[in-house]
């Protein structure tokens, strides 16, 4: 079924409010977290100005509450990153693969627990129709690589950045390590180094096709 205009903005409009809803409970079990607090669910609920119930859809126990929290942590590094990134469209996608790497393979305990908990949350929603699903996950890392390759916008075509945006997302981040370092047996300096090599290797081919076009 194709969509009309109106549609896909409803579309839109419902993803991008679940994300905020997602955000809004995170951002309200940081703060007690900070402190050295451990808050309920209920108390994290109430803070964020949600119902139980939703709460419980966006995550279920309080384990996967405190993995995403987790994740904050990288958040002022990526945010750091992307405020003093070059101009060069090549280094700046670089750059911010070299920031995840270093954390990400740091603690990567962590990493495959937060994937863990992002997998079960997929497959506790496997019988939900897909546009009442909520998200599994925040965009904060899709963020950071559009802010990355912004430079491109209105250099490739509007499918064609897109389409770079979305082949260097499967070339980072916590799923790429997994399978650099399971499925491919590398080490993590290695990974890491094939990782930075993918993502500018595949801007040079998104440029080198979009000039010959």
């Amino acid at each position: 079924m194709v969509l009309s205009r109106q549609d896909n903005s409803l579309t839109t409009g419902r993803a991008n409010q679940k994300q905020r809803t997602r955000r809004a409970i995170v951002d309200a079990a940081v703060a007690p977290g900070q402190q050295g607090q451990s808050p309920t669910m209920t108390e994290v609920a109430e803070a964020a100005l949600v119902s139980p119930a939703t709460m419980y859809r966006y995550f279920p126990n309080t384990q996967a509450l405190m993995l995403e929290v987790a994740t904050r942590e990288a958040q002022p590094k990526i945010d750091a990153t992307l405020a003093a990134l070059p101009e060069d469209p090549e280094e700046r996608i670089d750059a911010l693969l070299a920031t995840v790497t270093a954390f990400q393979f740091e603690n990567e305990a962590l990493w495959r627990s937060v994937l863990k908990s992002i997998l079960e949350r997929w497959l506790a929603q496997v019988d939900v129709p897909e546009r009442d699903r909520v998200p599994i996950r925040g965009s904060h890392r899709l963020e950071s690589v559009e802010k990355a390759l912004e430079p491109l916008t209105g250099v490739l075509s509007v499918a064609e950045h897109r389409r770079l945006i979305m082949a260097t997302m499967l070339v980072c981040g916590v799923e790429a390590m997994v399978s650099a370092r399971d499925a491919c047996g590398m080490d993590a300096a290695e990974a890491t180094d094939v990782m930075r090599w993918a993502a500018r290797a595949l801007q040079r081919q998104a440029l080198q096709e979009s000039a010959t076009n």
